[in-house]
């Protein structure tokens, strides 16, 4: 039943459904317990103000519709809910863009820039996992964007995600990458390639990006005990509301994970986005340039 829920042709009046402390609740900007009455029959206030909600589902049980008093609302659901997520890219031949993107030069920037340090992250702490799809084939663009399959940050970055990690580790995670230093032409090509849905999630190339500075990370956590990644209630690739770091709905437990993440990180000298909840930068006080050297051009110290 958990979802987002409002008036079919309107965002005026959405709602979430939600789970907290194993009690049901609508949730919209404020949170009012659902009291079961029975099966998907729930009470919403008490006294003259009291109202049934009644729910319904589809053939795989999923919750499609609320009745609450006399208004019926839909559920609308998230990309990927129902369906696969939508294709990030244009219908376009990438392979030309690609080509585009590795010849293009990155902007020119002006002051004082830090000597860049890029360090493999796994030298500090081998026990902080990697998934990197840009650098395998297995990703929405159908080759890598990686030659190596390594994670390199700024030295000071690399040595507080690793006092993140030991810090984790001792609730029972791990910390995995699945994005870390990333080449300016790799930027070019995202955002050459994106479609307009997805091009609020990319950097623009003409500024640069902190994973160019190589100061930035994408991280989710992973728990040591079952070795699977901690559940987030969010799909991979998928571009809504979900992916902010404070999104509301879901789990109990699903914010919990998503905050022991943000406390961490932030703990730990980075600064999340808004927007996206595993991506994070490093504050420090240097000011690192844009980076175009691909992976390989580094040495690698991976155990």
């Amino acid at each position: 039943l958990l979802g987002k829920y409002g008036l079919e042709g309107s965002s005026q009046y959405d709602f979430l459904i939600r789970e907290d402390e194993r009690r049901l609740q609508i949730y919209d900007s404020l949170s009012r317990d659902l009291v079961e009455r029975g099966r998907d029959s729930f009470i919403l206030g008490t006294g003259d103000r009291a109202r049934l909600v009644i729910f319904a589902r589809d053939s795989l049980g999923r919750g499609i519709a609320c009745s609450i008093g006399d208004e019926r609302f839909i559920r609308k659901f998230y990309p990927g809910e129902n369906e696969s997520p939508p294709k990030p890219t244009l219908d376009l031949r990438l392979d030309s863009l690609w080509t585009e993107a590795k010849k293009a030069r990155p902007p020119k920037e002006k002051g004082r820039f830090a000597k860049p340090d890029l360090v493999d992250v796994r030298k500090y702490d081998p026990d902080i996992r990697l998934s990197l799809a840009y650098a395998s084939a297995k990703n929405s663009y159908g080759f890598p964007l990686y030659d190596r399959n390594m994670a390199l940050l700024q030295r000071p970055a690399a040595q507080a995600l690793a006092r993140a990690n030991l810090f984790l580790k001792k609730l029972g995670f791990v910390l995995q990458l699945s994005d870390a230093y990333r080449p300016w032409y790799v930027t070019k090509f995202l955002h050459l390639s994106a479609n307009p849905q997805m091009k609020r999630f990319v950097a623009n190339p003409r500024a640069g990006s902190h994973h160019n500075r190589g100061t930035a990370v994408d991280v989710c956590l992973v728990d040591i005990a079952t070795g699977k990644e901690a559940d987030v209630g969010h799909l991979g690739g998928e571009l809504s509301e979900r992916a902010q770091s404070l999104y509301p709905g879901g789990t109990s437990l699903q914010r919990w994970h998503r905050l022991v993440l943000r406390q961490t990180m932030e703990r730990h000298g980075f600064r999340g986005l808004h927007k996206e909840w595993w991506h994070f930068r490093y504050i420090g006080r240097e000011r690192y340039p844009i980076m175009n050297l691909p992976l390989s051009s580094f040495p690698c110290n991976s155990p």
